[in-house]
């Protein structure tokens, strides 16, 4: 049973007791691969408990909101349960809208400004502090694990890479792994719907499960693609010119852009 057996939201009953009564709406932006449904105050994500399907369970996410929580803005975690194989995680729901919407792109260069800087604010947390560890070595295995699976999205490969394999990409990654990491704590999925903007301001990262110690190019290369889809080339170049370009190798996001295939 997957989160997309059913279009209604179904609470486990310890969820029910500490949700209020709501109409629930199905939310279908962003690729968490979650079913995510939301009320007026109120999120709630759901998928089945498989590690290597998702790219990550909804309990690390849990883990990781708890520990980000008033370092940045992140939604606080309501509740989480485990029933008949699906995970369910309640969290409070950020008010503005998601950095993709049309309403938000309408102003890119304050776009581009909120998210260099909350990017520079998440990567300036101590790394001594952070307990879980994304970096090179834990996220290859990871990728090696999915590819042998089976379990890589092969057709949803960015455009350049159409009509490759799974296999040939892992091999591509492990021929071409960076000498080092410039490592800081990351978001892990730094793409635009995952920044929650409200007026002047970035009021919330959401979809975090894959927050940890990495290299700060796994974010950088996600945000500068996403800008440059969502708004244009320029776009994404300011952004990583007010991130700062002396942080900033090209291979590197070139090689971060690649290892995002198999997740």
């Amino acid at each position: 049973m997957s989160a997309d057996a059913h279009e209604t939201l179904i609470l486990p009953p310890p969820l029910r007791r500490v949700l209020p009564a709501a109409r629930w709406e199905r939310v279908n932006v962003g690729e968490s691969g979650a079913g995510v449904w939301r009320s007026q105050r109120f999120v709630v994500k759901v998928q089945a408990r498989d590690g290597l399907q998702f790219p990550s369970t909804l309990q690390q996410e849990r883990e990781r909101l708890r520990w980000l929580a008033g370092r940045v803005p992140v939604p606080r975690v309501v509740g989480y349960e485990l029933e008949a194989g699906l995970e369910y995680l309640a969290l409070t729901r950020v008010p503005g809208l998601d950095a993709s919407h049309p309403d938000v792109l309408f102003h890119p260069e304050r776009l581009v400004n909120l998210l260099a800087r909350a990017l520079r604010e998440l990567h300036a947390l101590p790394l001594r502090e952070c307990p879980f560890n994304m970096s090179l070595p834990v996220a290859l295995a990871r990728a090696r694990e999915r590819v042998a699976a089976g379990v890589v999205d092969e057709s949803d490969f960015d455009d350049e890479r159409q009509g490759r394999t799974a296999v040939s990409v892992f091999n591509e990654l492990a021929r071409t792994r960076p000498a080092h990491e410039d490592l800081v704590v990351t978001h892990g999925d730094a793409c635009l719907p995952n920044f929650i903007v409200n007026g002047e301001f970035i009021d919330g990262l959401i979809d975090v499960g894959r927050a940890g110690i990495a290299d700060r190019h796994a974010d950088l290369a996600l945000t500068h693609r996403s800008l440059g889809r969502n708004l244009s080339p320029d776009s994404a170049e300011g952004f990583l010119d007010l991130y700062g370009r002396e942080y900033v190798d090209p291979d590197r996001l070139a090689y971060y852009r690649l290892l995002d295939e198999l997740f």
